[in-house]
């Protein structure tokens, strides 16, 4: 995945740290017998350290996400991933042949 946007590092009434981001993935997959391209873009959201150390990285940098699906609020039924762990991958690990899909 790559980091394609941000709302920038914020912090919860509490104190929290919180980002909201845009993550995207684009990929060749098969489906029905044929090859289809795949792009799609998905809101993330990350807290505490981790959303601090995600909010370093610049727009563009690719990312292995971690974390678990809920919705975006109570009102609102659209998903978001909610990031728990993420890797930044650098360009050697990206063409390295031991690297797995993102």
């Amino acid at each position: 995945m790559r980091l394609a946007g941000s709302d920038g590092l914020r912090y919860t009434p509490s104190g929290l740290p919180t980002l909201r981001l845009r993550a995207a993935h684009g990929s060749q997959q098969q489906e029905g017998g044929r090859c289809r391209a795949v792009e799609i873009e998905t809101e993330v959201v990350a807290f505490g350290d981790t959303a601090q150390r995600l909010a370093r990285l610049p727009i563009g940098e690719q990312i292995r996400l971690s974390g678990f699906l809920d919705r975006k609020g109570v009102k609102y039924p659209t998903l978001e991933l909610h990031v728990t762990e993420f890797v930044h991958i650098t360009e050697f690990e990206l063409f390295s042949p031991q690297s797995g899909p993102d």
